[in-house]
């Protein structure tokens, strides 16, 4: 073990533990020791399994790999902003070592969902006690569903707000409405462009709710929308509001 790991869990508590080129047994004791305190990330040789609602692997190649106290899971390549794979907070994460290979596993409950993380060989490994500060953000979606709350007509005519981010398995629901006869509207608000993303994600919350309810409305609320986003939307039979958010 590095004697910047001994010291942290023998003495103090440090801002950052950086281990370069680290041998795994010493990564499964970080992992396992720091992963409720620490923002860890590893870059990393690894292959990524994933398995729950469906199943995919993800082939060799050197990525990072990060993981938060809050039990979030994220594994970047060298494009896109998105991860290529991820889990969201409340999941458990285990590390392992087998044959001289670490196994890193983050476990979902409901539903159930479980990434492994299969790697020989870790680079460098860095562990960060990042903070949490206040946030504000002007022009944000929030405040833009606080003024279709003080004026409902923005969305249409006969719209009755009735519950602002309304839980869902899948994410909670920015504003659940009704209309004026009676169908349940759900409606999902972006601050800037829509693209395909917010589609899907309209697109799971409408088909949640349609098992308790027979009619259901889907609208995205966006400044604009691009082409592909519309024509995704057309085809799964919802629908389009402009709307820019406040400056």
């Amino acid at each position: 073990m590095s004697s910047d790991l001994t010291e942290y869990l023998g003495i103090s508590r440090k801002r950052f533990i950086l281990l370069k080129e680290p041998d795994l047994h010493e990564v499964v004791n970080v992992v396992n020791t720091l992963k409720g305190i620490y923002v860890i990330v590893m870059y990393l040789n690894c292959r990524v399994l994933y398995e729950g609602r469906a199943k995919s692997v993800l082939e060799d190649g050197d990525r990072l790999l990060i993981t938060k106290p809050d039990g979030s899971l994220l594994i970047h390549e060298r494009e896109k902003r998105e991860p290529v794979n991820w889990q969201p907070p409340g999941c458990t994460l285990i590390a392992s070592l087998k044959d001289d290979v670490l196994y890193v596993r983050s476990i979902r409950r409901n539903p159930r969902e479980e990434i492994v993380v299969v790697s020989p060989h870790v680079y460098v490994l860095l562990a960060a006690a990042c903070g949490k500060g206040k946030f504000t953000l002007w022009g944000s979606e929030d405040e833009m569903i606080n003024i279709v709350l003080r004026n409902p007509k923005l969305i249409e005519n006969g719209f009755k707000p009735l519950s602002k981010e309304y839980p869902t398995p899948y994410g909670n629901i920015d504003l659940l409405g009704e209309d004026k006869n009676g169908n349940i509207v759900v409606v999902e608000f972006k601050r800037s462009v829509a693209q395909l993303s917010g589609v899907s994600q309209l697109k799971r919350y409408v088909d949640f709710m349609m098992k308790y309810h027979k009619n259901v409305r889907g609208i995205l609320v966006a400044p604009g929308i691009t082409s592909s986003a519309l024509r995704l939307l057309r085809e799964y039979g919802l629908e389009f509001k402009r709307l820019s958010p406040p400056k």
